[in-house]
């Protein structure tokens, strides 16, 4: 009998360091075939995200596709979809089921109350880079000096009723899911190629000045992402410039 395959057993609160060597581990992928368990048939989710709207940024992270573009069992996400996740924010429903449903009628108090929350926050800096891997996505690390994790529990302790994931809290990763998994036919090659990414340097530095709250329509393909409200941030320090 053949054993069963390993995929990566990993905290999504780890650091990037144990995320990767749990990658290099595992000989299996969790591969996209519909929505996740956690959604529980629903399919309207919000979530606060930040886009990549960097022009440097967005070109890192074609190139990094474009390496991996020969690797059987890929699919690259659109560019529209980049985004860094903020804080997920529950379920759109008409009748509240489980403790991450948001009642329709109550999701403009809860963009309302980010409003509030946010309108004091400014503008913050963040490297893309390098690659990495979580079981279902390749993505690129975001490494902002803390930045998103500070906004994820201010949103998480600032609106009433507020889900809580277990992602979330201190030591949340923000990355830019770029690729995602239908078949492991090119799992070894994948760790080749992104092992020779992580020995080169980085993306470029830029500045998140803006925030969205977005339902994403969850199906078998790249959810959809509607835009309910934006918040810009206050400015904040140019990149590069003296602390």
């Amino acid at each position: 009998m053949q054993p069963e395959p390993q995929r990566p057993q990993i905290e999504y609160a780890a650091p990037f360091a144990d995320v990767w060597c749990a990658f290099l581990a595992g000989d299996a992928l969790e591969l996209a075939d519909g929505t996740s368990d956690w959604a529980r048939g629903r399919a309207q989710y919000l979530t606060f995200l930040a886009r990549i709207e960097d022009a440097a940024a967005r070109d890192y992270a074609s190139r990094v596709i474009e390496r991996l573009a020969d690797i059987p069992g890929l699919q690259a996400f659109p560019d529209w979809y980049w985004h860094i996740t903020i804080k997920g924010a529950g379920f759109q429903v008409i009748k509240r089921v489980h403790d991450d449903d948001v009642l329709r009628e109550h999701v403009s108090r809860l963009a309302a109350q980010a409003k509030t929350l946010l309108g004091r926050e400014k503008a913050f800096e963040l490297q893309l880079g390098p690659a990495n891997s979580f079981p279902e996505v390749i993505i690129l690390e975001a490494h902002d000096n803390g930045a998103v994790r500070a906004l994820n529990e201010l949103l998480l302790g600032g609106i009433d009723g507020m889900a809580r994931y277990p992602i979330d809290g201190a030591r949340f990763l923000p990355h830019v899911s770029i690729a995602r998994f239908t078949s492991n036919d090119g799992l070894d090659q994948l760790k080749e190629t992104l092992a020779e990414l992580r020995g080169e340097p980085p993306g470029p530095r830029f500045q998140v000045r803006r925030i969205e709250l977005v339902k994403a329509w969850l199906s078998e393909d790249v959810p959809e992402l509607d835009t309910l409200a934006t918040y810009t941030l206050a400015p904040g320090r140019s990149v590069g410039a003296a602390p």
